[in-house]
């Protein structure tokens, strides 16, 4: 099963440390693994209505951890890989050794089980599974 990384949270409360009801915790992080699917905007959108960001793994452990979902985007140059939330450059370059596989039109990352947590490039437009992240300390403010 394919995933793209985003949330979508129907009712949760931010605890003031920790994460909130429904995230699952790992390392400095609270991730929330969506149930539908949704284009990668659309997921962006839905992540940051929650006040998080679609999950952007920075070392295999954590895309292990995450191991169906990622995404990037090389939208502004072909194989320049950013993270969409602060526009760096990827510092793990974790893509399975058939990828990417230089279609100008995948422009998104996913995790496939198949790759073991190794990256393979998607279009954007492509609907998946997605997965939110967020600081796992909160401001205490309650959503929902």
């Amino acid at each position: 099963m394919r995933f793209l990384l985003v949330l979508f949270l129907l009712e949760a409360c931010i605890c003031a440390k920790g994460c909130e009801i429904g995230w699952i915790r790992f390392q400095s992080k609270c991730y929330m693994f969506s149930h539908t699917v949704a284009t990668w905007a659309e997921a962006e959108s839905l992540c940051s209505a929650f006040h998080s960001v679609l999950a952007e793994p920075r070392s295999h452990e954590e895309s292990m951890f995450l191991i169906s979902h990622s995404e990037n985007e090389d939208i502004i140059e072909e194989d320049r890989w950013i993270y969409s939330s602060d526009q760096q450059p990827t510092k793990v370059n974790d893509f399975h050794a058939s990828q990417p596989n230089q279609h100008t039109s995948a422009n998104c990352v996913a995790l496939w089980k198949p790759f073991h947590g190794h990256w393979a490039d998607e279009p954007c437009t492509t609907r998946y599974n997605f997965i939110c992240e967020s600081p796992q300390e909160s401001s205490g403010d309650v959503i929902g």
